[in-house]
């Protein structure tokens, strides 16, 4: 077993619980698979979620949409979260997605490049941030207000995804 798996099984044995609503969010920073829109956001290539909620964040807003996913599940939704940024980013709506995917770096950027989004998708190779959550089965979203507590989890169905993530974040916007 190589030392990444080792520490990975570690970490992933350690995992404490889910973070729930109400809960402050995990706050994580992982490098950009689209390191061009993160560079046009944030100003380098990795994001953190502090860099959207919080007292301290450079680009406040008033809610972030956490989506974790991977090719096969999820990755379909990439649409819809680029809609959603799309119609909501400029009322204070932040989308991130986390590719859960173990893949060659290099294909995944390709994947995301080719999908041309308007939203930060980061990488969690190794599951950690992903474990941290307690997300076991993919996609998996979190609606985060803009001080940085969870507000809503969920796994809408595809077909509901945009409309049930948009009435989680009316609330959040009207603030």
């Amino acid at each position: 077993m190589s030392i990444a798996a080792l520490l990975v099984s570690t970490a992933l044995a350690a995992t404490p619980p889910a973070v729930g609503v109400g809960e402050p969010a995990l706050s994580f920073v992982l490098p950009a698979l689209n390191e061009d829109v993160a560079l046009s956001i944030v100003h380098r290539p990795t994001v953190a979620l502090s860099d959207f909620t919080g007292l301290r964040a450079p680009v406040a807003r008033k809610a972030v949409v956490l989506t974790f996913l991977d090719r096969d599940r999820g990755g379909a939704l990439l649409d819809d979260l680029d809609h959603i940024q799309k119609r909501w980013g400029g009322r204070g709506v932040q989308v991130l997605a986390v590719v859960a995917d173990e893949g060659d770096v290099a294909e995944l950027s390709t994947w995301v490049a080719d999908q041309r989004l308007a939203f930060p998708v980061v990488r969690d190779s190794y599951g950690i941030v992903t474990g941290r959550y307690g997300v076991t089965d993919l996609p998996m979203t979190f609606v985060i207000d803009g001080d940085g507590a969870v507000f809503a989890i969920g796994q809408p169905p595809a077909q509901d995804f945009v409309a049930e993530v948009e009435a989680e974040l009316q609330p959040l916007v009207k603030r």
